[in-house]
């Protein structure tokens, strides 16, 4: 896939349109970017069903081409419209196999101007597996992406994808178009063909890893149980299920739980029926890799193929970083601060207790620090929950449940001496004491940092926070002992008590 001119320039910010014409949906979203990170600004789909009648007739569906093209005109007006740098197209497995595809892409082109060529299997599940490292990059394991007509398997480690495949599993191609009427799934000739395409994976090799699972059918089983077992956070990315859960979660969607989830309010009928396949698939998958987790990812093809575009230089960069600069633009108490009070903290928080391994410890304490002023404008008796559920929600990538809990904590304590935000007992929950004790003191020593320097960049380059023997102390240089106040003097204790030190005078 050629690399976007947008993408080679020298702006960190731009935005872009990615199409995704697959088996069951058409989907146009805008992007916006700001180095390494991306969000969508606006997300449209079609459940057009191009792929419904593959398996029957070969061909794309009638009803699907009518809905399909309607939408592509919809949404070229719509790029139009917002003057995109470039709509980057990835036409999947439907309009690969289709006899009538060729036919198809060529009307879409002399009536709209979409230049579509359909994606290899093996590209989509390269561009698939992108899409997982770009919102995990530490992703270790199988990527399993399930569409209408397909199933992508790839695995992925130190941020590259392997060689994977791409098997004619999806639900269009496997049962047909009568989906809701499906029951057959114990019937031996069923198994023994999926069985058979599952073997052409060899995954045996990927045993005892992780199993990320990629797709809007795989996502809503995730939502589900979400709302099933009342679990309080509300963000399928990163969701994260023990192997039994999610063997329960599996059987249940194909036997006794299949009625319900076909009836499952609020959601279209043309999804819901997608799901008793997907528990199953999920099931056979679970059986094959006995992995040690299943995890959610809520990125896949279309994020790949924009981070695939992305330069090299850009790829380098850190997501979250990124991303915690991209929420505090426009805010000038965050503008340049970050860097030198995660500075001011450096020596002290070497010492302070920590919750993940040292490097990723220091990524989150460096995020959080970038973040510091984010409530500007905020009423002050609220600011500290807003701040709080802000992080907790924002669209950023490379964070499992535990780390976004745990950085939006960290935000919390920047304002607020309180433990945690009121009615947020559940979600809190997520993290052990331990983890919270952790996030409370680096928050509390942001705020000590702010407090000490005025948010003064200058005065903070040259104060240090100091902790050695569990004595807590505070550098300031001798031309400015009068910084040192009652209102730093309250903060260096409230410290001291969160952390359990022992204050020393501060020293010049």
């Amino acid at each position: 896939m050629p690399q976007s001119d947008i993408m080679n320039s020298t702006k960190i910010s731009s935005r872009l349109g990615v199409l995704d014409i697959g088996s069951n949906s058409v989907r146009l979203v805008v992007y916006e970017l700001f180095g390494a990170h991306f969000t969508p600004v606006y997300n449209e789909k079609v459940l057009a069903g191009l792929g419904r009648d593959l398996s029957q007739t070969g061909n794309l569906s009638e009803a699907g081409k009518v809905t399909a093209l309607a939408a592509l005109k919809r949404f070229k007006i719509i790029t139009n419209s917002l003057k995109l740098g470039q709509v980057l197209i990835g036409a999947t497995a439907a309009l690969r196999v289709a006899g009538d595809a060729a036919e198809f892409i060529e009307r879409v082109r002399t009536e709209t101007g979409f230049v579509i060529t359909p994606i290899s299997g093996l590209e989509e599940a390269r561009l698939t597996a992108m899409g997982l490292i770009a919102s995990q990059p530490l992703a270790k394991g199988l990527a399993a992406d399930l569409g209408g007509a397909s199933l992508e398997l790839v695995r992925v480690q130190g941020g590259k994808a392997e060689t994977g495949v791409s098997l004619p599993l999806g639900p269009f191609e496997v049962i047909g178009k009568d989906l809701s009427a499906f029951t057959g799934f114990e019937m031996a000739t069923f198994k023994a063909a999926i069985d058979a395409q599952l073997a052409k994976a060899n995954l045996d090799k990927q045993r005892g890893e992780t199993l990320y699972l990629i797709g809007g059918a795989w996502r809503n089983l995730a939502s589900i149980h979400q709302k099933k077992y009342s679990y309080p956070l509300k963000i399928v990315q990163s969701y994260e299920l023990s192997v039994e859960a999610a063997s329960t979660l599996s059987r249940w969607a194909y036997t006794e739980g299949r009625d319900e989830l076909l009836a499952w309010p609020s959601m279209k009928a043309r999804r819901s029926e997608t799901l008793p396949y997907s528990g199953y698939l999920l099931e056979k998958l679970i059986e094959q890799l006995q992995p040690d987790k299943v995890v959610i990812s809520q990125t896949g093809l279309r994020e790949g193929i924009v981070y695939d575009n992305l330069s090299e230089t850009l790829k380098k960069r850190d997501t979250l970083l990124d991303g915690c600069r991209d929420l505090a633009r426009g805010n000038l108490q965050a503008v340049h601060f970050g860097d030198p009070l995660f500075r001011f903290l450096e020596d002290a928080a070497e010492n302070f207790p920590r919750s993940f391994d040292p490097d990723n410890e220091n990524r989150l304490r460096k995020a959080a620090c970038y973040l510091a002023g984010f409530g500007k404008g905020l009423h002050p008796d609220y600011t500290p929950e807003l701040v709080f559920d802000d992080i907790l929600y924002a669209p950023f990538s490379a964070l499992t449940h535990k780390e976004r809990i745990y950085l939006a904590l960290i935000l919390f304590n920047s304002y607020t001496s309180k433990n945690f935000p009121k009615k947020r007992g559940d979600i809190i929950g997520l993290l052990s004491a331990e983890e919270q004790k952790a996030a409370r003191i680096y928050g509390t020593a942001m705020r000590t940092g702010i407090v000490a320097s005025g948010r003064s960049i200058e005065l903070l380059s040259v104060l240090k926070l100091t902790l050695k023997d569990r004595e807590l102390g505070l550098y300031i240089p001798k031309h400015l002992s009068g910084l040192y106040s009652p209102r730093v003097e309250y903060r260096m204790n409230k410290l001291a008590q969160i952390g359990e030190f022992t204050l020393s005078a501060h020293s010049n």
